[in-house]
């Protein structure tokens, strides 16, 4: 009843908002002139090209920084929550991306590519898309990001399964001086953060930023399996903290730029997952950097060149208490990943109608360690070393059969020393009857490597299978874009997602196993309406249908939601100077592994953002899970918890200052 009427509130106050256009009563039909006057947002990340979000052979959505802003984002799992179709499962370890009715348990987000500047996020062991505080990139350093929907494999090889999220920072420019921020709220949370950036006469331009968070967590958790004398009652005490700092920067000249990112976070976790003792102590730490180095040339005879040359690193250690009968001992889980890339590209447009996009990368992995020992008395479970290498070439080409008319067609060719080769295509058939109107039919294929974690990992509760083979997607969908009445934008997509040779984990003997354990099936139906006026006003919803089904049984997957609500609002209270933010975030119930369902969940975050209102000053207040509603998400097969509680209520203020 209470997330009822938050729906009819919320709509409530959506309905009656006032549009700013000066003949609210005209018709679709828009004058050339008028056409010219809309704007249509533009996407790199979906060919590795700059264009319309109407000419990508993908469905796109960007969100700028003004609206992460607006809404209180205080991660990248937040940005990713509020996107059509997205979702993101946190099982207070680690935040999971899904998408379109898939969100995996235990994968770490790894069928989705994470790209920060177009580099490459996802590491060789993990596959990891780190989203949460476990990210490297500060919102407040975040200019878009980039959200393309549907397989990625042609341009991006594996990872790029079900959609590729690419984080644009911040430039220079933007910040011009020192800007300096601090927030607090609940649980004891509060963050600081510096950034520099300038450019100078002589074309050069830097940026240097470095952030630092800290959170007691949730005082005491209740987890009802472990609700016996044995384990305190089933509540877990002061296991929630969470702490990170991190560090971007980057230089500029000419066509080259230099940037490198790091972050080290600690977190602690109070589920007592992996068979660890409950309410014992229970840490990882991850830190992950990159350096690479960026070529982006256009030559006098039309050729856009492009190039990176990166070093990356990710360390994982897990210090965790187990009972093996004679008393307790801590256990060492470990891993160590070094690896170097390089990435070639360029296109062109020849005789105004046919862009062709080619590529090539290699990346190796030379420094790939997993280990797992009890330090007293010693015993040593898993000491492996492994390497990798990957090589990738794409062609894409874009051919304007007219002026209504575009065919897209590209295709990649990979090979993994650990299993072999792989081509994936896709091609899109994009229509334009009007300026305004666009009609896309897309097809694709993708595929995801078993990553090493996945192949080599065995320790005294798991076992490794080097039998893997990759997990292949084949996508179709229809897509239509209608722009109108200047401000406002409507989008309806319905889609079929085929998926062979699930990479998900067993229980054999009593070990997870991860194995190719089923083919997988998802039809779908999106539609989303905003509108975006010159005063701030912003009007969003969507809806979404996603029926994810098991080929082998015929039942929903866990996890998958079969309907999805997300609604947006934010109203300048005073022009340019205080903006009122309401999200509307509805899911309905899940299955767990168990087939029970968590029920549905409606989360209502408000946020005051106020800017201009002193001069060089940002002030905003959040309030998220206004109605502190009790939800839960399902857990995973590391649990023994069957579902996971999330917050409740929380607040955050942050303050922004320009120097």
């Amino acid at each position: 009843m209470k997330c009822l009427c938050a729906v009819i509130a919320f709509f409530a106050l959506i309905w009656p908002a006032p549009a700013a256009d000066p003949e609210p009563n005209r018709l679709l039909g828009l004058s050339l002139d008028e056409l010219s006057e809309i704007k249509i947002d533009t996407v790199y990340a979906a060919s590795k090209v700059t264009e319309k979000v109407t000419d990508a052979p993908s469905s796109v959505t960007i969100v700028g920084r003004d609206e992460i802003q607006r809404f209180g984002y205080r991660t990248l799992s937040d940005i990713i929550r509020s996107v059509r179709s997205f979702d993101v499962t946190y099982d207070r370890a680690y935040s999971y991306t899904g998408v379109r009715g898939f969100t995996s348990l235990n994968d770490y987000g790894s069928r989705i590519l994470l790209l920060v500047d177009g580099h490459r996020m996802n590491d060789p062991i993990f596959d990891t898309a780190a989203v949460g505080t476990e990210a490297l990139v500060d919102v407040d350093l975040i200019e878009r990001v980039e959200f393309i929907r549907g397989p990625g494999s042609v341009i991006y090889g594996s990872n790029a399964f079900f959609g590729v999220i690419n984080i644009v920072t911040r430039g220079s420019t933007t910040v011009d001086g020192v800007e300096a921020s601090t927030s607090a709220g609940s649980f004891d949370t509060y963050s600081g953060r510096v950034t520099i950036g300038k450019k100078f006469a002589n074309g050069v331009e830097f940026l240097i930023s470095g952030t630092y968070y800290s959170s007691e967590g949730q005082d005491s958790l209740f987890f009802k399996e472990f609700d016996n004398p044995a384990t305190n009652h089933g509540i877990a005490f002061h296991r929630d903290g969470d702490s990170f700092w991190s560090t971007l920067a980057k230089v500029s000249y000419r066509d080259f730029t230099l940037e490198g990112g790091y972050v080290s976070r600690e977190k602690d976790v109070p589920t007592a997952w992996f068979g660890s003792v409950f309410n014992a102590p229970d840490t990882t730490v991850d830190s992950r950097g990159y350096i690479e180095l960026r070529y982006a040339h256009e030559t006098i005879d039309g050729w856009a060149l492009t190039g990176r040359a990166y070093y990356d690193t990710l360390d994982y250690h897990q210090l965790a208490t187990y009972n093996y009968g004679f008393g307790r001992v801590v256990n060492d889980d470990s891993a160590r990943e070094r690896w170097w890339g390089l990435e070639a590209g360029g296109s062109r447009t020849f005789f105004d109608r046919f862009r062709i996009s080619i590529g090539a990368e290699v990346r190796r992995s030379i420094d790939l360690i997993q280990r797992n020992y009890d330090e007293q008395p010693f015993a040593s479970y898993l000491d492996v070393s492994s390497y990798q290498t990957v090589f990738g070439t794409y062609a894409d080409g874009h051919l304007e059969i007219n002026k209504q008319l575009t065919l897209t067609a590209g295709l990649q060719w990979s090979h993994y020393d650990s299993f072999g080769s792989t081509v994936n295509p896709r091609t899109a058939l994009i229509w334009k009857p009007v300026e305004s109107t666009t009609l896309k039919l897309l097809y694709g294929e993708a595929f995801r490597a078993p990553n090493v974690y996945q192949l080599y990992y065995s320790t005294f509760n798991q076992r490794s299978n080097s039998a893997l083979q990759p997990e292949t997607i084949r996508t179709y969908e229809f897509v239509a874009e209608q722009y109108f009445l200047t401000n406002w934008r409507s989008t309806v997509s319905l889609f079929r997602n085929e998926i062979s040779g699930l990479i998900d984990t067993i229980d054999s003997n009593g070990f997870l196993v991860f194995t190719n354990l089923t083919d997988a099936h998802v039809n779908g139906a999106e539609g989303e309406i905003e509108g975006k006026w010159s005063n701030g006003l912003l009007l969003r919803a969507s809806y979404t249908w996603q029926d994810a089904v098991s080929n082998a049984n015929g039942r929903r997957l866990v996890n998958s939601p079969e309907n999805v609500v997300k609604a947006h609002i934010s109203v300048p209270v005073w022009p340019d100077k205080i903006f009122a933010s309401l999200e509307l975030l509805y899911t309905s119930d899940r299955f767990t592994m168990l087939r029970r369902s968590t029920g549905d969940a409606c989360l209502l975050n408000t946020t005051l953002y106020t800017r201009n209102l002193a001069p060089r000053l940002e002030v905003s207040a959040s309030i998220y899970n206004l109605l502190d509603q009790e939800y839960r998400t399902p857990g995973g097969p590391q649990h023994l918890e069957d579902s996971l509680v999330q917050d409740g209520r929380t607040f955050r203020i942050k303050f922004t200052y320009r120097f």
